[in-house]
């Protein structure tokens, strides 16, 4: 599964089409922030239903970036729906560790262990506010609705199914190491490409992880 989602965002003909338009968006959005990044959401929702909809022994086809007009909208309403995720999570580490927890020394023994109680608790509420906001990006994508992102069938039946998890959190370390390594790669303007190719795998790791948790359940 790992080799196959690994050359997805170079599957088909030609070959690396999509990743260099891909990466150029990410380099134009340095200039012009928000079009170019709805294009590309827009295009991770495509790969999203791709992924969803093939069957077990299918290989997913690779989507394009035609037509213009449905991939912006796609792309509008996966930002929303991280938005609408991302919100209280943010809010929730920025008022407890901007908060309550800035005036501790982390250094002595009693505020130390308010610390590491503090942080832990409000890490592991985040990332479980966090979790099921990919199950969310598919739904949307697959039903073109804001409304299947709050869908407690669509997206339970894929937070509940142990290929998601893995799947959630191979993607989160994939991209984390990206993401870590993007100043390095943009030394030789490699940056940009790389950081969307990982996009890619990632969505359509979670993509084909949520398509058969559904179809397990028959939806």
């Amino acid at each position: 599964m790992i080799p196959s989602l690994l050359a997805y965002p170079v599957r088909g003909s030609p070959r690396l089409d999509a990743l260099v338009v891909g990466g150029g968006l990410h380099l134009l959005a340095v200039w012009l922030p928000l079009a170019p990044l709805v294009a590309v959401a827009g295009y991770l929702a495509r790969v999203l239903v791709a992924t969803a909809a093939a069957e077990p022994h299918e290989t997913a086809e690779r989507p394009d970036w035609r037509p213009l007009g449905p991939l912006l909208r796609d792309g509008l309403r996966l930002a929303a729906t991280v938005v609408g995720y991302l919100t209280i999570p943010v809010a929730l580490l920025t008022v407890t560790l901007g908060g309550p927890l800035e005036g501790i020394d982390p250094t002595g023994a009693t505020d130390g262990l308010f610390f590491i109680v503090g942080t832990t608790v409000s890490t592991l509420l985040a990332f479980a506010l966090c979790y099921p906001l990919p199950a969310a990006l598919v739904a949307v994508a697959r039903e073109r609705s804001l409304r299947a992102a709050v869908d407690a069938t669509l997206v339970g039946a894929a937070t509940r199914d142990a290929g998601y998890l893995v799947a959630v959190l191979l993607a989160a370390g994939g991209l984390g190491m990206t993401f870590a390594a993007y100043d390095a790669l943009n030394a030789v303007a490699l940056g940009f490409f790389v950081v969307f190719y990982a996009e890619v795998v990632a969505a359509a790791a979670v993509g084909t992880a949520t398509g058969r948790a559904w179809e397990r359940r028959g939806l």
